[in-house]
């Protein structure tokens, strides 16, 4: 596994070999895509490379999208996470605190971590870029909630359940005195018939899709939750931006400066050419 993460560093999709701008800086959260690592791996590097550059605390915040979908909005698990590069423990004092304070039904959906493999993805990426220097300790959370439940009344529930979760979680991350760096496993926008079109994407298709993708994502550069939800409301959601819920509870949990889209691209799913478009963003 070591030598397939060595090869996305390497491969000339990946990231350039110069020293990152921000090398040195404190990094603060990171987007990534989580789609199939053989196929995105040097556009998950891209971000990594950042992480691995930069100064980063002991402490990740794993945000994922739950794709078997979540009645309240939020799963998280206090189980530590195993790869073949080795264990990764949750941290505690966290978790704990979470529990002790109001968050303990934000554990109600944590079999949904069984199967889900948002989170798994990234974690062999943490282990080969921070763990070689350093020990560090994860809090997973999976997401899945439409944009529609910041505004529609049916998703009062919901709604209000995503706003207590990230109020605890801020209060536990503060009483715990540790500084957290946020991952955001998330892809965008899902086209074609696979994803419920009546067409198979053209090349004109996917090149107006990349412009669109660009709009909305310079909202998450600018760090505008609300900007970044009204956008794909606007749309109506018609290109299923399955990651939304993943990013937006990043950019609510985040305390940044600045965003930087560092690389984009896409996947093609079956022979009918359905895409999957994602892309690798870091936070300053």
């Amino acid at each position: 596994m070591e030598r397939q993460l060595d090869g996305f560093f390497d491969s000339k999709e990946g990231p350039e070999k110069k020293p990152s701008d921000n090398q040195g800086k404190r990094i603060k959260g990171i987007v990534v895509p989580n789609y199939e690592p053989k196929e995105a791996g040097p556009i998950y590097a891209w971000a990594y490379k950042e992480l691995w550059e930069a100064d980063t605390p002991d402490v990740f915040v794993l945000l994922g999208t739950c794709h078997s979908g979540l009645e309240s909005g939020i799963a998280m698990t206090d189980k530590a996470f195993e790869t073949p590069l080795g264990t990764v423990e949750v941290n505690k004092p966290i978790l704990d605190h979470l529990r002790a304070n109001g968050g303990a039904t934000f554990f109600d959906e944590e079999i949904c971590h069984q199967n889900e493999h948002s989170l798994e993805f990234q974690i062999p990426f943490l282990q080969h870029t921070i763990g070689k220097n350093k020990p560090f300790t994860i809090v997973p959370v999976l997401c899945s909630f439409p944009a529609t439940c910041l505004s529609d009344p049916d998703y009062k529930d919901v709604f209000e359940n995503i706003d207590k979760f990230l109020g605890t979680l801020k209060a536990a991350i503060a009483a715990s005195g540790q500084e957290v760096c946020l991952v955001g496993s998330a892809n965008l926008a899902h086209i074609g018939i696979r994803y419920g079109d009546q067409k198979p994407p053209t090349d004109f298709s996917f090149h107006r899709c990349m412009q669109i993708d660009l709009a909305m994502l310079k909202h998450v550069e600018d760090l505008q939750p609300e900007e970044f939800t009204k956008f794909i409301l606007n749309e109506n959601d018609k290109r299923n931006i399955m990651g939304f819920s993943t990013i937006f509870t990043l950019l609510k949990l985040l305390q940044a400066e600045k965003g930087e889209v560092l690389r984009y691209d896409r996947g093609i799913t079956d022979q009918f050419n359905s895409t999957v478009t994602y892309a690798s963003i870091a936070f300053y």
